[in-house]
């Protein structure tokens, strides 16, 4: 009968560690980080039966017979032993009715700890930029500053440029009106019709 029971004591502990396995490979599936089965079943310095980076302590059960309020109490205990928040607990229990190879899984929290996560999960899901957004933020806004600054050098620059070559054009204009004879070389001025190459302003002058 001992041999038995030892047997069976064996069998329940596989089958623990199957469960636990199987609740770390899910975790890290859903990307919240690295999950190992805590040595010792949470009898060591750490507690409940898996480490990972939830805030929960977490206490595994995989029994043919469920033992609800018991297994809570140990879930509540293992949390009072080794977590900040003694409402950071978290019973994780397979159904007895479903397969192994594919169970199905219920997780049992306080209720106002669901209240609070239901709570966060309705919040913005960026309530601040992290470092390297905000780092990307300010560059855009000096930038931004930067641009702001050289608009109104550029606007001048662009006017300056156009007025250049304005006066280019009319500067190549009175050169070719002087050697056609067509301004006065002593005013400058346009000669008038019939007169020589002075103006008859200049004749007067004269």
């Amino acid at each position: 009968m001992l041999k038995l029971s030892n047997m069976k004591s064996k069998s329940c502990i596989q089958k623990g560690k199957r469960f636990e396995n199987q609740v770390c490979h899910e975790i890290e599936q859903a990307g919240l980080g690295k999950a190992g089965r805590t040595p010792g079943s949470g009898s060591g310095l750490k507690k409940g039966d898996i480490y990972c980076n939830l805030e929960f302590i977490l206490e595994c059960k995989n029994e043919k017979n469920t033992n609800f309020l018991p297994n809570v109490d140990q879930a509540k205990k293992q949390a009072q032993m080794g977590n900040f928040d003694h409402d950071k607990w978290a019973l994780v229990t397979r159904d007895p009715r479903s397969p192994e190879a594919k169970p199905e899984i219920y997780v049992t929290i306080d209720l106002w700890q669901w209240l609070e996560l239901l709570k966060k999960n309705s919040e913005p899901r960026v309530k601040q930029p992290d470092r390297d957004l905000r780092y990307a933020l300010a560059r855009l806004i000096q930038a931004a500053k930067e641009v702001t600054k050289k608009i109104p050098d550029l606007i001048v620059n662009e006017l300056t440029g156009f007025i250049r070559t304005q006066i280019s054009e009319v500067k190549k204009e009175i050169i070719s009106e002087f050697i056609k004879g067509k301004r006065c070389f002593h005013c400058g001025k346009l000669k008038e019709r019939g007169l020589s190459d002075w103006c008859g302003k200049c004749l007067e002058e004269a």
